[in-house]
């Protein structure tokens, strides 16, 4: 039986550096977790309460090929190049793919992962690994991710509770995936979405435009 490719892209708002995977992970896990309180209760023991849902774990395993020349047309990476200061976009390539997903685990890099129409969602890399083994050349990857969760708080001046804001930064551009339009991001970045659209050259703001880098300066006039 033929198995589905899935349509994977890791890329960062902040860098503009992507990359479109050429193959499918040998495993995607996402593990849901949440934490607990223990307490000791006399006469009872101990006694375990519910607290709140830890972030999001997703691991990729064995998700890059040895092998550059694999896969071409199905993937590719997006770079900033200094010696000429532009962005290149260019095929897949296991050096530079490497070299990024390095730079993002040492830094503090914000990335969003997105998975067909599965998963798109912000991450900080926990862990980026490979397995050398004896006699064998090929060295597995793995990459561990964490949910980016970076909440604002406001005070409720009636009772003194705090709240989490709701309120998003807005990032310069936007790398639109299936779901999106340039109405929905309008609407969830509180934008005007006659100007996004004027301002990148889109005609229909509820057209599903996969893949394009929408410029958001300019989209609250």
């Amino acid at each position: 039986m033929a198995t589905k490719r899935l349509n994977i892209m890791l890329y960062s708002e902040t860098t503009g550096e992507q990359i479109v995977l050429p193959i499918n992970p040998k495993s995607i896990e996402i593990k849901y977790e949440k934490s607990f309180n223990s307490y000791e209760i006399i006469g009872f023991g101990e006694v375990n309460i519910m607290a709140y849902q830890k972030p999001l774990k997703i691991t990729l395993s064995h998700f890059l090929p040895e092998d550059n020349s694999v896969f071409k047309t199905y993937s590719g990476i997006t770079y900033y190049s200094n010696k000429n200061s532009t962005y290149i976009e260019d095929e897949f390539s296991l050096e530079k793919a490497v070299s990024i997903l390095t730079k993002w685990t040492q830094g503090q890099t914000k990335i969003r992962l997105v998975i067909d129409d599965e998963i798109s969602i912000d991450c900080m890399v926990a862990s980026f690994s490979q397995t050398i083994r004896e006699s064998i050349s090929s060295k597995p990857y793995i990459l561990e991710l964490l949910e980016y969760r970076n909440p604002t708080y406001k005070i409720i001046s009636s009772n003194g509770l705090i709240t989490r804001n709701n309120s998003l930064n807005l990032p310069s551009f936007i790398l639109m995936t299936s779901k999106d339009t340039v109405y929905s991001i309008a609407d969830k970045y509180g934008l005007d979405y006659k100007t996004l659209a004027k301002n990148n050259g889109i005609d229909d703001p509820n057209a599903n435009i996969e893949g394009v880098k929408l410029q958001t300066q300019g989209g609250k006039s």
